[in-house]
């Protein structure tokens, strides 16, 4: 009689058309699949269904079976593969059994434990969910897929990584937040905070600030400050004695180099010699310093105001403004002008004069011959 009901939904029920040479002495044959489990094979030897695991047992990673007994010559066997759920729908409690998923049996879901779902992968125990959590377990990793997308719309925890585990990246990298600080901290005793890249190929220190002496910091390089920056030192005390006014703190500005000078007379001329006219400056802040030996190579009956010109910042501040006097000397002189001579810095004007701090009045230009020089240094605002 025909069978009356629902075909196979799920599983296999097939016959393996199993053959062998059967002389009651070979005990192991080929079954032609690959099977993960005795139970999964119905076997019938001489219309007598055989025990799995008494009567035979699979060999060769599951594409083999091993009877107990070796069956006799024209003996009659034939063995179904039964795999997975066989029969209807899968609409019933499995009551914890295993759920295989793959042709080779080493790939399953099983809920044996309660409240908890298994998920093996390859015969290993990968994944599993339990009340409101799913895990990945020890072994075993979530990769995103390229052009995949994790997206948090709740609250993320446990998700920090040893920074000594940050593996090297492959392009552009930004450390950003919308947000508060970000705070580099290097809390072991005395450390070090390094900042370091690549110079030409060479690995390169660039920063370091040092853990054992407050953070003091080694720059390898120059500290390039932008227009109108300097170092701020509003964190020392304050001048608070008698009448001073403190009216800045801030350090804006070094620079030194050098320059030409010329040297002029009312009347007549006197030439500087060319390969002794470099003088020298250094500004610190607003303060020029200022030094040189200017040679004298030839004149022409010079006679008046004696000036030294180019130098290298002007004076400004109008009548009662910044002036300054600067220390010199006229060596190998036409005549004696005596002590007390000095270089005269005025507001709003650019030539250095010379005069004589004894007697207050200027030096005429008649003390220089050829071969004189004027010796000087000094400073001013």
């Amino acid at each position: 009689m025909a069978y009356i009901g629902q075909s196979i939904k799920n599983g296999t029920f097939s016959d393996l058309g199993f053959t062998g040479t059967f002389n009651g002495s070979n005990v192991t044959f080929d079954l032609g699949t690959q099977v993960s489990s005795a139970a999964q094979l119905l076997v019938s030897h001489d219309g007598v269904i055989q025990r799995p695991g008494t009567d035979y047992i699979l060999a060769s990673s599951g594409t083999q079976i091993t009877f107990t007994t070796a069956p006799a010559s024209g003996a009659s066997i034939f063995i179904t593969e039964i795999s997975g759920a066989v029969g209807g729908p899968m609409n019933r409690d499995i009551n914890g059994d295993e759920l295989i998923l793959d042709v080779d049996g080493d790939t399953s879901i099983t809920a044996d434990t309660d409240d908890q779902i298994d998920i093996k992968v390859a015969g290993a125990d990968d994944f599993q969910i339990v009340a409101n959590n799913f895990k990945v377990l020890s072994g075993s990793t979530l990769t995103i897929e390229s052009g995949g997308t994790i997206t948090n719309s709740g609250t993320a925890t446990g998700f920090g990584v040893a920074l000594d585990d940050v593996t090297t990246g492959d392009a552009a990298a930004t450390l950003a937040t919308s947000a508060g600080n970000i705070t580099i901290d290097a809390q072991g005793s005395d450390t070090d905070i390094i900042f370091k890249g690549t110079d030409g190929g060479s690995d390169t220190t660039f920063l370091t600030l040092d853990g054992s002496a407050e953070g003091d910091a080694t720059f390898n390089g120059n500290i390039i400050l932008g227009n109108g920056k300097g170092i701020d030192f509003s964190a020392t005390s304050d001048l608070s004695d008698g009448d001073a006014t403190m009216t800045s703190e801030l350090f804006d500005d070094y620079e030194e180099g050098t320059w030409t000078a010329t040297v002029s007379s009312d009347s007549g001329s006197i030439t500087v010699n060319t390969s002794n006219d470099e003088c020298h400056y250094t500004k610190i802040g607003n303060r020029i310093f200022l030094s040189g030996s200017i040679g004298i190579s030839s004149v022409s009956s010079p006679s008046g105001r004696l000036t030294i010109n180019n130098k290298p910042f002007d004076t400004s501040g109008g009548e009662g403004g910044k002036r300054g006097v600067i220390s010199m000397c006229i060596h190998n002189p036409a005549s004696d002008e005596g002590s007390g001579i000095v270089g005269m810095i005025f507001e709003s004007y650019a030539p250095i004069r010379i005069h004589n701090s004894s007697s207050g009045g200027e030096v005429n230009s008649n003390r220089i011959q050829a071969s004189s020089e004027l010796r000087f240094t000094g400073f001013y605002e």
